[in-house]
């Protein structure tokens, strides 16, 4: 079959899966993608919120519908779940075997509600069915026909309970949670019952697909930049780990087992999308694969978003640290010679000893030009912003080092002051000064725009687009369609992306008027 064919397929089941369901097609898409893998999904939600439809569901896509729903109590026995023994096998050939029809070892779709009150015997019999797709029968072993087991629970398993094995058999894990928009919620109380929906024939998964499927997702390349970000997350679940004391050892725990079966979920989804290969766009389905208790799912989903952006975080960083030693070493020498030189009769002069700043949009706005000199490009030094009645306009001061006596300045406001070339940086925002026509050399280059960096210091600027261009193709390729993917979050990425833009444009901007 065709990349594109096999895509299309996936679309129209999820698409004819959550018809007439509303906020769930994300949990259908994961349960459809879990179940082609071979791996299971638990969903965490209370009652009412379509667990177990999505189970009866997923069972129509398979041309072979046979599904097996329970739910537990603690008073279950294996018999509810894996058949009554045969009487007449016990009786004629003193054989102790099950009759399955009917039961788990039957069914290619299971659903298993409240999965955490079945007992001891029912949970070390899951284990095998689970992870090896086997059960001992007697002297049988049979080769169970499973192809997704859905668990759910509104609780998860309580600690020190022996369920630990168990629960990391779940490789998805999900929160099924009500109706969230009114709208929609208007939507299902107006919608007709739809209880059943109708698969056709050439979209159904039959078991020769599957098993193509299933051979050919091994071929799926895993690239080095998605072990890269593997590996971030590793690192940084030990980090968070050994950073929060209220921890207990296995709540960031994630075993060598679950790794392989996680890594093969992301080739699944990437053949069903189409792909030969992993890609950025399958790594979000991790929000819901790495979390082990309610309290870790936020850090996790974080980890997780920074995995797409540690590189470009850590080039921002050598970014940074570099400009800081520039400013430093233009700082020291600045220092040294106390006073930077400037020429007054570059400026045009007003009241004897200012000059005037252009840009500003609260009034004529005067800066007196013997505290030019001791501004500093990397530091920002206080300065108070007032009304002169005598001068009918705003004057800018730097304020002294010592006491500040505010009876000085009426009606005052203090600023943050730095100097860059032929300009004064207030609160951020560079004005510059007025140029003289008399003035000894240009103020400004041929092209209308100030030359903030010396020679050699524009590498810093043109490193910080590069970074930009970097992000913005992150980001591109984030936006692309993953069947898997919801748009929630998608969201959270997006945030955290934006959020890093920001950090970015700013570093750029404190380069440009600060060099």
């Amino acid at each position: 079959m065709e990349n594109k064919e096999i895509k299309l397929q996936m679309k129209e089941l999820i698409k004819l899966m959550s018809e007439g369901v509303w906020e769930k097609e994300d949990i259908f898409s994961l349960a459809l993608l879990s179940s082609i893998a071979g791996e299971s999904i638990f969903l965490l939600g209370p009652p009412g919120t379509g667990k177990s439809m999505i189970a009866r569901r997923l069972k129509e896509v398979f041309a072979e519908k046979k599904q097996f729903e329970y739910l537990m109590s603690r008073f279950s026995t294996p018999d509810e779940i894996f058949g009554p023994v045969s009487i007449s096998k016990l009786k004629d050939e003193d054989t102790y075997e099950r009759r399955t029809e009917g039961y788990l070892p039957w069914a290619n779709v299971v659903f298993l509600d409240e999965i955490w009150k079945a007992g001891p015997s029912i949970q070390n019999a899951l284990l095998t069915a689970i992870n090896e797709k086997i059960y001992q029968n007697g002297n049988e072993t049979i080769n169970l026909p499973m192809k997704a087991l859905i668990a759910a629970s509104n609780e998860l398993p309580k600690e020190d309970e022996g369920l630990e094995a168990l629960w990391d058999r779940f490789i998805l894990r999900v929160v099924s949670n009500p109706i969230a928009n009114e709208r929609t919620f208007y939507k299902m109380l107006r919608g007709k019952n739809c209880v059943k929906v109708y698969i056709p024939d050439n979209l159904l998964i039959t078991d020769e697909q599957y098993a193509q499927i299933l051979e050919e997702v091994e071929d799926i390349y895993i690239p080095d930049n998605i072990l890269k970000n593997i590996t971030f997350i590793r690192k940084k679940l030990k980090e968070v780990e050994a950073q929060d004391e209220n921890t207990s050892p296995l709540d960031y725990y994630i075993s060598d087992r679950r790794w392989k079966k996680t890594m093969h979920l992301l080739q699944t989804s990437a053949y069903l999308n189409g792909r030969k290969e992993i890609d950025q766009t399958d790594v979000p389905i991790l929000f819901h694969v790495l979390w082990n208790k309610i309290e870790t799912i936020e850090p996790v989903m974080k980890i997780v978003t920074e995995s797409f952006f540690w590189d470009i975080e850590m080039k921002c960083l050598v970014v940074e640290k570099e400009y800081e030693k520039v400013i430093k070493m233009k700082g020291n020498s600045l220092a040294n010679s106390k006073i930077a030189n400037i020429n007054s009769a570059d400026y045009n002069i007003y009241f004897f000893f200012y000059t005037k700043l252009m840009g500003t949009t609260w009034g004529d706005t005067y800066f007196f030009l013997q505290d030019y000199g001791y501004l500093l490009m990397d530091i920002e030094t206080k300065g108070v912003l007032y009304f002169d009645k005598d001068k009918n306009g705003w004057i800018i001061r730097r304020v002294p080092q010592g006491p500040f006596s505010s009876q000085k300045y009426p009606q005052h406001q203090i600023v943050s002051l730095r100097r860059t070339q032929g300009g004064v940086i207030v609160n951020n925002a560079l004005y510059m000064m007025e140029p003289s026509k008399m003035a000894s050399k240009p103020i400004f280059p041929p092209t209308g725009q100030q030359n903030l960096f010396s020679e050699g210091d524009t590498h810093l600027i043109e490193e910080m687009q590069k970074i930009g261009n970097e992000l913005n193709q992150k980001m591109r390729l984030l936006e692309k369609e993953n069947l898997f993917v919801s748009s929630t979050d998608l969201k959270v990425i997006q945030k955290y992306a934006d959020n890093l833009r920001k950090k970015c444009e700013a570093l750029e901007m404190k380069i440009k008027t600060s060099i």
